[in-house]
């Protein structure tokens, strides 16, 4: 099942999913330390929790204005997601994989262009 970036909100095992099926394909592939900046810029982008007010308590069904922070961050952690994809392809291809090979697989997985 392909699932679109620019909708779902399941990004912590992102970096995770593109490594195993990255190495799933060219087992000497290595992550760059560009690929962890981008995982690491969208941690901090996806972090609501910075945002709240010091001493909210969240409920088991988040008050309206916890809600309205996580989906605040929402675009820019999706931009984010798209951008490290396609930066995997790129360092695929650079690090000697075939670049068409690796898009395909993330192309069954993933629609990440708007």
């Amino acid at each position: 099942m392909q699932k679109e970036i620019h909708k779902e909100n399941y990004f912590g095992t992102l970096m995770c999913i593109l490594m195993d099926e990255s190495r799933r394909i060219m087992p000497t592939f290595m992550p760059t330390p560009e690929l962890h900046k981008i995982q690491n810029d969208m941690c901090k982008a996806g972090s609501w929790i910075d945002k709240m007010t010091l001493g909210t308590i969240v409920e088991t069904v988040p008050q309206q204005s916890i809600q309205k922070l996580q989906q605040d961050v929402l675009p820019e952690y999706r931009r984010l997601a798209a951008n490290l994809i396609d930066r995997f392809i790129n360092e695929f291809e650079a690090q000697g994989g075939r670049r068409i090979e690796i898009t395909e697989k993330f192309e069954r997985m993933y629609k990440w262009k708007q």
